[in-house]
């Protein structure tokens, strides 16, 4: 479909997603604000992903649908959706998640009202495969409103360890001045930090954001490789350095934007971050793994036990 441009783009990456896509898109088109395209990136589903995102194409001039020619990742494939929006306002998706009808009402409206603000995301509550509401995992990132962006950049880090608001509305005109998606899991939290150090961040209430737990999320792989691999298509043991890569990407963005924030204050506020004792040690774990998986396997589980929980949502 090419029509008007507009207002929002919706970007849906999606691997194998039979399972719950079709109840996200019904969330998706039934909104109360329909000013939208929504564009469907499929890394090459082998269930039938295909087939029902085709019915929806059918039914819905607003839905795009895009098949990759291999599976490239999920980090290209996020990105893919930014290269292919149109929209003023992007916000990604994921196949199983759901949001409330007003959800982009509300966020376009405080979006429309400052220009200051690069982000508007949900208020997130959490759902069991099955649809029943269960507990909210800690440490969801609040609003980020401070008048610094070096203090902005230091409380997204600090704070955004699930990641939820990579599912808000993002200005487009800022998404344009990141580093986007990179290959290495975790990297929403980099693009995430970026995105608040460029202009404030908003939670906003009034809109739900429906998180799907369920055993399939990425999340809830416990091997780097493998996550490694979801993220960026190939196995890759330097991309498995999920920590390391996040810091140097970090790092990167706190001396890209100097006509926002001088490299040396915002280094400074990573620094804090990056040099307390149980970061240090995800570094050095990081590199023992480098050097050695099994043994830096063995030395999580001994220290750690199974991985549980996230820093990413992607």
């Amino acid at each position: 479909m090419i029509g008007k441009t507009p207002r929002v783009t919706l970007a849906l990456p999606v691997y194998n997603g039979e399972n719950y896509i079709r109840e996200t898109l019904n969330s998706l088109l039934n909104q109360t604000y329909g000013d939208f395209e929504l564009i469907i990136t499929d890394n090459e589903s082998t269930d039938g992903t295909r087939a029902i995102c085709e019915t929806f194409v059918a039914r819905d001039p607003r839905v795009q649908y895009f098949r990759n020619p291999r599976n490239l990742g999920a980090a290209p494939n996020y990105n893919r959706g930014y290269e292919l929006a149109r929209g003023e306002y992007l916000k990604w998706c994921a196949h199983d998640d759901l949001l409330s009808s007003n959800f982009l009402e509300e966020c376009i409206t405080v979006l429309d009202r400052d220009p200051n603000i690069a982000l508007a995301f949900g208020e997130t509550h959490s759902i069991d495969q099955h649809g029943q509401t269960i507990a909210v995992p800690p440490n969801e990132m609040t609003s980020l409103l401070d008048a610094d962006p070096a203090r902005r950049f230091y409380r997204s880090i600090d704070e955004a360890a699930t990641c939820f608001p990579i599912f808000g509305l993002f200005r487009m005109s800022v998404l344009k001045r990141t580093s986007l998606h990179r290959k290495y899991y975790g990297s929403d939290r980099g693009l995430i930090a970026e995105t608040a150090l460029l202009g404030k961040c908003i939670r906003v209430p009034e809109a739900l954001f429906l998180n799907r737990e369920h055993p399939q999320r990425s999340i809830n792989i416990d091997s780097v490789a493998v996550r490694s691999k979801w993220q960026t298509g190939t196995a890759n043991r330097r991309a498995a350095m999920e920590h390391v890569n996040l810091l140097l990407h970090l790092y990167e963005i706190a001396g890209r934007h100097r006509d926002v924030v001088s490299p040396v204050r915002a280094r400074a506020a990573l620094a804090r971050f990056a040099f307390r004792p149980f970061q240090i040690g995800r570094y050095l774990l990081d590199l023992i793994r480098y050097v050695s998986p099994s043994m830096g396997a063995r030395l999580k589980r001994w220290v750690a036990g199974p991985r549980r929980g996230a820093q990413s949502s992607v």
